[in-house]
């Protein structure tokens, strides 16, 4: 069993805001999927990137305003979004408290996604 600590210690600046790799421990390359918990001040966003594995983001906490391939949605806590691969994407701040966001990734082969 694999226990982490998910305090503020934890954080270390990744993408442009706040992230915790939770798995794979020993950071990205170490499995083919992973899942990390992002945070994102007040008037903060992510780096815009794309990458080659789908991508859902839960959202916990504040409000957001996601960009994924153009089309822009806000979002709240309570709600997820799912990125497909290869999709542009950029997650921003849209309120005045702190965002919070779990971060789930995995390759094509383990599974298609349904939009």
């Amino acid at each position: 069993m694999l226990v982490r600590d998910l305090g503020e210690s934890q954080l270390a600046p990744a993408y442009g805001i706040l992230f915790q790799q939770l798995y794979p421990h020993g950071g990205e390359d170490a499995a083919d999927w992973g899942i990390g918990r992002s945070v994102i001040e007040a008037g903060g966003s992510t780096e815009a990137h794309a990458h080659e594995e789908h991508e859902i983001f839960i959202f916990t906490s504040g409000t957001a305003r996601v960009l994924v391939d153009g089309e822009t949605r806000e979002v709240r806590a309570g709600q997820a979004v799912l990125v497909p691969i290869g999709s542009h994407h950029q997650i921003t701040n849209a309120g005045a408290g702190r965002l919070e966001f779990l971060n789930v990734y995995w390759p094509a082969p383990f599974g298609p996604i349904d939009l």
